[in-house]
């Protein structure tokens, strides 16, 4: 048996595996999916986390004077 074909039989036994777990656990990979999309458009869109708040009032009140 070569390294290639070796490979590519375990390949298909893990997604043997995989298929049959999915079966029983559904909702898991349902969830899975969701978290790799949003992970997905949150990179594809660029969302980064929000700056605190604290600079932005320091900037209000210098402009209220």
């Amino acid at each position: 048996m070569t390294f290639a074909m070796l490979l590519r039989t375990l390949f298909e036994i893990l997604m043997f595996v995989a298929v049959v777990w999915c079966v029983f656990h559904e909702d898991r990979l349902a969830a899975f999916e969701k978290r790799v999309f949003c992970a997905v458009k949150r990179r594809r869109l660029k969302v980064a986390a929000p700056r605190p708040t604290q600079p932005q009032l320091r900037v209000l009140r210098e402009n209220s004077r």
